[in-house]
């Protein structure tokens, strides 16, 4: 198995606090027992750790041509995996969806390349959030980060987009409540805020992250059980028994 110790795209303390809540609620989804292979697709985040999951799960980082992802084992184009189908056993896609135009070709390669019952993972930012807003404000200003998302996916659109996959939603869980400021004492100082944010406002979390599993069942033909039938005979006219007797 190959791990990649988990490197800080950017050195602002936000970036960082954004990065370890996203892999703490990946790694909260993970299937028990997991097994095979993982791909990863972190764009500019860091890649999850895996290390210290089992010797029996190996990790491959993959990346588009320009993707400037820390330990890349393969690259190509996102809407054409160089993977094999129903070879992987889970797919974490990082913010990846943010940074395409059109996310359904990557979401279709996801679940070429899932085997059946496999799990994919999708972190994002909540456009309904702080965080969201935030990123919208940073696009739009003259400060604009790499890490930022061009196009914010709601869970509503990506339910959706995996509605016409064989993919069930499975589950989704929010997290960050804290003002996505740049100094360490705003984040440290509203810390207070991730206790109170989910009873306030559950799905206000400025970072999600959706787990689906791929549902393809094999499917049996039934076997139908002929009867021969009777041929077509002309029925014996019945008389009554009073013309009879006569």
């Amino acid at each position: 198995m190959t791990s990649t110790p988990p490197v800080i795209p950017t050195p602002d303390p936000l970036a960082a606090a954004l990065a370890q809540v996203a892999q703490g609620q990946v790694c909260a989804l993970l299937p028990r027992g997991l097994q095979g292979l993982v791909v990863q697709v972190p764009g500019h985040w860091p890649v999850v750790d895996l290390g210290a999951r089992s010797e029996r799960v190996w990790s491959v980082v993959m990346a588009g041509p320009a993707d400037p992802a820390p330990g890349v084992g393969l690259r190509g184009d996102l809407a054409a995996w160089p993977l094999a189908s129903d070879s992987a056993a889970v797919v974490i896609l990082l913010h990846v969806l943010e940074q395409v135009t059109d996310p359904a070709p990557v979401l279709a390669e996801a679940e070429r390349v899932l085997m059946p019952s496999g799990r994919l993972l999708v972190a994002g930012f909540n456009p309904w959030s702080l965080c969201g807003l935030r990123g919208l404000a940073a696009r739009l200003g003259n400060h604009s980060r790499d890490w930022w998302p061009q196009h914010l996916r709601s869970v509503g659109e990506l339910r959706q987009l995996l509605s016409r996959l064989p993919m069930q939603v499975e589950d989704v869980t929010t997290a960050f409540f804290r003002l996505p400021l740049d100094r360490h004492w705003a984040l440290h100082g509203s810390r207070v805020m991730e206790r109170i944010g989910p009873r306030l406002l559950p799905r206000g979390g400025g970072v999600y992250c959706l787990a689906a599993s791929k549902r393809r069942f094999a499917v049996r033909p039934l076997r139908l059980q002929w009867q021969a039938l009777p041929a077509y005979r002309a029925s014996s006219q019945r008389v009554p028994a009073g013309r009879a007797a006569a």
